[in-house]
């Protein structure tokens, strides 16, 4: 057999540290366990996370190397010998807890996945675009939704709003009928007002309290998204009107905060933490949703898998108002041929 059938090309990290850790290699190709399907990988996306478990800023929980991507997109290649339902060939994405972190992840051209983890694409959503919402809208479904329970009469405050987290809350806060205030710093208010926001505001200076007071009629966030660990958890409980709920959806490990209990006392507020994997069938649903144009799967830039290090570099540096798009080399390659091409024997 072919070094090419028994092998992939992926990229690993060895070493914990900066994107120059990260490098292009040629791996044996895993082969499925009898409760997984192996995916040939069409498309991956570079999430926040990624870049924290590259650094160490948060732990790993497998041995080195390792292969970073906490979603993918692609079709069946082969399947264990207890799957049923999938079939070689079914155009499937997959996103869950342990993708990326605990196991090997979509920085490659194969990965093994647990059947149950797989959602069957529909027919018309493209591979970069089910990524592209992937694992960011999964988890700002599993915040708002499954741990916020968001309702159409909610006053949404989402932190952080022009994150990969942050844009697709407000898009699926405004897609309920909530009324949405995005607080980011930075130049994107026309854009987060585009895809939903109906107030921005600069996450700069000490009133932003005040204007979240302001903007809710003086009632106060029922709902307030908390997607990073830097920014302090007692302004957002000030921002909360009473019975509110702040749902943490991102920290760091000992990462160490003071907050007024009296304040939770007083206002009878819930503090929630979200962090888990989303169901396949709640998956199902929202690429469905990116399909019929509910939500926007907002793309930067579609880059080859071997530069997955400078697509970490351009993260860190100015992140972008969308996703990076990782596509392996060999399939933007194969899309460049026409549709007459013949290779020489």
């Amino acid at each position: 057999m072919s070094q090419g059938k028994t092998s992939m090309r992926a990229t690993v990290i060895e070493n914990i540290g900066k994107p120059r850790v990260l490098k292009s290699q040629r791996l044996p190709r895993p082969q499925p366990a009898a409760d997984e399907a192996l995916v040939k990988i069409h498309a991956a996306s570079v999430n926040a996370s990624d870049l924290l478990y590259r650094s160490g800023k948060l732990i790993l929980r497998k041995p080195l190397p390792h292969i970073l991507g906490a979603d993918l997109a692609g079709e069946i290649e082969a399947i264990g010998d207890d799957v049923g339902g999938w079939s070689i060939g079914d155009r499937v994405a997959a996103t869950f807890a342990q993708l990326g972190r605990a196991r090997d992840g979509g920085y490659a051209e194969y990965c093994c996945v647990p059947a149950t983890a797989l959602v069957k694409l529909p027919d018309e959503l493209g591979f970069q675009d089910a990524v592209a919402a992937g694992a960011s809208f999964a988890r700002a479904w599993l915040a708002l939704v499954l741990t916020g329970e968001l309702k159409k009469a909610d006053r949404v405050v989402i932190h952080s709003a022009a994150s990969d987290i942050g844009r697709a809350a407000v898009q699926i806060a405004s897609a309920r009928g909530a009324q949405v205030i995005a607080i980011h710093a930075g130049q994107f208010a026309a854009d987060l007002r585009a895809i939903g926001a109906d107030i921005v505001l600069e996450d700069a200076g000490n009133d932003l309290v005040r204007q979240v007071q302001v903007a809710t009629a003086e009632q106060g966030a029922t709902l307030l998204l908390h997607p990073v660990a830097t920014r302090k958890l007692s302004p957002s409980i000030e921002m909360l009107d009473f019975q509110g709920r702040l749902v943490i959806a991102g920290a760091l490990p000992k990462h160490d905060t003071r907050l007024n209990i009296m304040d939770i006392y007083q206002k009878s507020l819930s503090l929630l933490g979200s962090s888990d994997s989303i169901k396949a069938k709640d998956f199902e649903s929202i690429l469905q949703a990116v399909q019929k144009g509910r939500y926007q799967p907002l793309i930067d830039e579609v880059m080859p898998l071997s530069q997955a290090r400078q697509a970490h570099v351009k993260m860190e540096r100015k992140p972008p108002f969308g996703k990076i798009i990782l596509a392996p080399d060999s399939i933007l390659d194969a899309a460049k041929k026409p549709d007459s091409w013949v290779p020489i024997e």
